[in-house]
C-alpha cells in the first residue's frame, strides 16, 4: 500500500508539476570591461558573473539582453528586462526611472592620454562613450573640449592609439582593463559608484539583501578580486556594507541638486523652501519612528543634507552648467522620495550593530562622500550626524500599544511595525508623505501592495529580532529561548 501511495504521488507530480520561475531578465552592454564584455560569443565580466549566482541561488534562468547605452533607460521603461547589471554608475537621472542597489563597486572618472597635458584645454580632442554618463560628465567637467564620440565602447582606446583623439574619458576600472602602452592617467575627478537598476522595487530589494549577504561572507571581494584586482578586492562586514550604501546614497541625493535648482530657476522659484523641507523632515522622522530610529538623530542627518543640498543649489545657479532636465514634482521629488526612504532603511540597519557604529570615525566617513558634491565641512557635519544615530528610546512595547489595557490595538500596531499593509510609493511609503507633489501619479511598476514581497523577504524577521533584543526576550520561530507566559503568542503566530 505504501508502494502504490508513492507512486500514486510520483504520478500526480508528473501530471502537475511545479510551475518553473520566471527567468531573470538582466540587461547588459557587453562592451564595458571589466563589468560586461562579449568575447567569443560569451558574455563575461564581475556584473555578469554577479547575475548569474544571484539567479542560481534564486532558483532562476537567467536571460542576457543586451542594450546599448544611449537606450538604457528607453529600454529599462519598456521592460526589456528586469535589471540592468554591467557597470551602471549611481545617478539622479537613473534614480528618476528605477531603483538601486547598493553599490557593488567604485571606479572614478580618470582621462588617459599620451602625455601629461592640461584636459581642460579648448584645443582638446576628448574621446568618449556616447550615451552614458561619461558622456555627461566630459560637458560638464571639461566644457570647452572637443568630444569624439563613440557608440561602441569597445572601440575607445583605439580613438587614443589612433590619434583619432587626443584624449579619452573612462573610468578607473576601465582604465586597468584598457591597459593602453605609454598611457598617462590623469584623475580620478569624481567618486562614482556601481550598482543595479531595476523598475521592481521588490526585486531590488532581494537582490539588495543578496548582495549584502555575499559581502559578509567574503563572496563579492573574492569577484573584485578577480576582475577588478587585489587593490579593490577590501572585504567588507555587513556593517561596512551598509555604510557604503548609506554614503552612496547620500551622493545620490545631493547629486540631484543642480538639476532642482534648474528646475526652480525655469519655474521662478527660490532655493530656499521651507514648506518642503518640513515635509521631508516630517516624513524621514515618521520613516524613523516606524525603523525603531531616534527620530531626532535622523533629522539632524537630514538637516545636515538640506544644508548641504541649499549651498548646492545656490553654487550652480552662480556658476550653471549642462544637466539633465527634470520635472520637479513629477521626477525629481517622487525620486528624492525614494532615495530619502532608503537612507532611513540603511541607517536602520546600521543602528542594529551599536558596537560597530560607536567605533565609527566621523572623519573617515566625510572622507568617502564625494568631495564634489560638498566641501570638507559640510561632509563632516553629514558624517557626525551618521556616526550620532541611535535607536529609538520608545519600547517596542509602547510603539505597539501592546500593554495591559492597550490591546485593542496590537494587532494594528504589529501591521505598521512588521510592514504588514499595503503602502502606495516605490519602497513602502506614501509619496506625499517623504516630500512628493499632491497629485502626483506613480509609474505603475513601481510599489503599491507587491511590496509587500519585499517586506517578507526582509523586514519581519529582523524586526523580531530587534523586539526580542530590546524587551530581553525572544520570539518563537526565529530564535531558540521560547516566549515567556503571556507573551504575545498568537502575535508572533502572525
Amino acid at each position: 500500500m505504501r508502494r502504490a501511495a508513492a507512486i500514486a504521488l510520483l504520478a500526480t507530480a508528473c501530471l502537475h508539476p511545479r510551475p518553473e520561475a520566471p527567468p531573470l531578465r538582466v540587461g547588459t552592454s557587453g562592451d564595458y570591461p571589466p563589468f560586461s564584455l562579449a568575447r567569443d560569443g560569451r558574455l563575461e565580466g564581475l556584473d555578469v558573473e554577479i547575475a548569474r549566482r544571484f539567479a542560481h541561488d534564486g532558483g532562476r534562468r537567467l536571460e542576457l539582453v543586451p542594450f546599448r547605452w544611449p537606450e538604457l533607460m528607453r529600454d529599462l521603461a519598456a521592460g526589456r528586462f528586469d535589471l540592468a547589471m554591467g557597470g551602471v554608475t549611481l545617478r539622479p537621472e537613473r534614480a528618476v526611472a528605477g531603483v538601486f542597489t547598493r553599490p557593488v563597486a567604485e571606479a572614478g572618472a580618470v582621462v588617459l592620454a599620451h602625455q601629461r597635458l592640461d584636459p581642460r584645454s579648448s584645443w582638446l580632442r576628448l574621446g568618449v562613450n556616447a550615451g552614458g554618463h561619461l558622456e555627461r560628465l566630459a560637458a560638464r567637467l571639461f566644457p570647452h573640449a572637443l568630444l569624439v564620440r563613440t557608440h561602441d565602447n569597445r572601440a575607445l582606446a583605439e580613438l587614443l592609439t589612433s590619434g583619432a583623439a587626443d584624449a579619452i574619458l573612462t573610468d578607473e576600472a576601465e582604465a586597468d582593463a584598457l591597459a593602453v602602452p605609454g598611457a598617462v592617467r590623469l584623475g580620478p575627478f569624481t567618486r562614482d559608484r556601481k550598482g543595479y537598476l531595476g523598475r521592481d522595487p521588490a526585486l531590488v530589494a532581494e537582490l539588495d539583501a543578496w548582495l549584502r549577504a555575499r559581502e559578509a561572507d567574503g563572496t563579492l571581494a573574492a569577484l573584485r578580486a578577480r576582475w577588478l584586482g587585489p587593490e579593490r578586492a577590501r572585504p567588507r562586514s555587513a556593517f561596512a556594507s551598509d555604510l557604503d550604501a548609506l554614503v552612496a546614497l547620500v551622493d545620490l541625493r545631493l547629486a540631484f541638486m543642480p538639476a532642482v535648482a534648474a528646475a526652480k530657476r525655469q519655474s521662478g522659484r527660490l532655493v530656499e523652501d521651507p514648506g518642503q523641507e518640513a515635509r521631508v523632515l516630517a516624513a524621514v522622522r515618521a520613516r524613523a519612528a516606524e525603523r525603531g530610529l531616534d527620530p531626532a538623530g535622523v533629522e539632524a542627518l537630514f538637516r545636515a543634507q538640506i544644508e548641504a543640498a541649499r549651498a548646492l543649489e545656490h553654487e550652480f545657479l552662480v556658476h550653471p552648467e549642462p544637466v539633465d532636465a527634470l520635472d520637479l514634482e513629477r521626477e525629481a521629488r517622487p525620486a528624492l522620495a525614494r532615495v530619502s526612504e532608503l537612507i532611513v532603511d540603511r541607517a536602520a540597519d546600521l543602528v542594529g550593530d551599536p558596537a560597530a557604529l560607536a567605533a565609527l570615525d566621523p572623519a573617515r566617513v566625510a572622507e568617502a562622500l564625494d568631495a564634489s558634491l560638498a566641501p570638507a565641512a559640510q561632509r563632516l557635519a553629514i558624517a557626525r550626524a551618521i556616526a550620532l544615530l541611535r535607536a529609538s528610546s520608545v519600547t517596542w512595547r509602547e510603539r505597539t500599544g501592546l500593554c495591559a489595557g492597550r490591546d485593542s490595538t496590537a494587532r494594528e500596531g504589529w501591521k505598521r511595525l512588521s510592514g504588514l499593509e499595503p503602502r502606495d510609493d516605490a519602497l513602502g511609503g506614501d509619496p506625499e508623505g517623504l516630500g512628493a507633489s499632491p497629485g502626483y501619479s506613480r509609474p505603475p511598476a513601481l510599489g503599491g501592495p507587491h511590496c509587500l514581497r519585499s517586506r517578507l523577504l526582509e523586514r519581519p524577521p529582523r524586526l523580531l529580532a530587534e523586539c526580542a533584543r530590546r524587551s530581553g526576550r525572544a520570539c518563537r520561530g526565529l530564535v531558540d529561548e521560547p516566549l515567556g507566559p503571556g507573551e504575545l503568542r498568537g502575535h508572533a503566530r502572525r
